[in-house]
């Protein structure tokens, strides 16, 4: 798989003023691009990506969550299931850097042999407001299953919004 390119994703707090406090809650959108090169068999697919995910902070800074994309578009079909662990460090009031840790599955259609991918994220969220974060990072994939070393790892950038109510 080629790499996959984060357009957007939107994330708000659904409970409190306060993003990264414990018990918080969050619902985010995924939209994004990305393309697969299957060779003889389907060629080159372009994708649109859309997904939704959720999370909940276990404690502090600390998140625990579970997102669904689908890729719409090209052949064959793409599903992605995603647990995402994410922490935030709490060493500035406005700037904060992130890390994280997700395992994600991927649902392939047409016959393709589904797959296991692993990842780290990392990144800076600066507050806005006290009800807005904005968040830069990277994100590096691992592939379970792959028959050649090059295309066994993927990396990508990502921009958050996130909005709190």
């Amino acid at each position: 798989m080629k790499k996959i390119v984060i357009v957007m994703l939107l994330m708000f707090s659904l409970l409190q003023a306060e993003i990264f406090m414990k018990g918080d809650k969050t619902i985010g959108v995924t939209l994004g691009s990305g393309s697969v090169n299957y060779g003889f068999r389907h060629g080159n697919q372009n994708y649109t990506i859309l997904g939704i995910s959720g999370s909940y902070f276990v404690m502090d800074d600390l998140s625990v969550g579970i997102g669904y994309r689908h890729w719409f578009g090209g052949s064959p079909s793409i599903d992605e299931l995603t647990v995402p662990v994410t922490y935030f460090v709490p060493l500035h009031p406005k700037y904060r850097p992130y890390g994280g840790v997700f395992y994600r599955r991927v649902f392939m259609g047409d016959d393709y042999e589904d797959d296991s991918v692993y990842g780290l994220r990392a990144g800076l969220t600066i507050k806005l407001s006290s009800q807005s974060h904005i968040g830069l990072g990277w994100v590096q994939e691992y592939y379970d299953d792959c028959s050649d070393r090059s295309e066994c790892t993927s990396g990508y950038p990502e921009v958050l919004f996130s909005f709190s109510f």
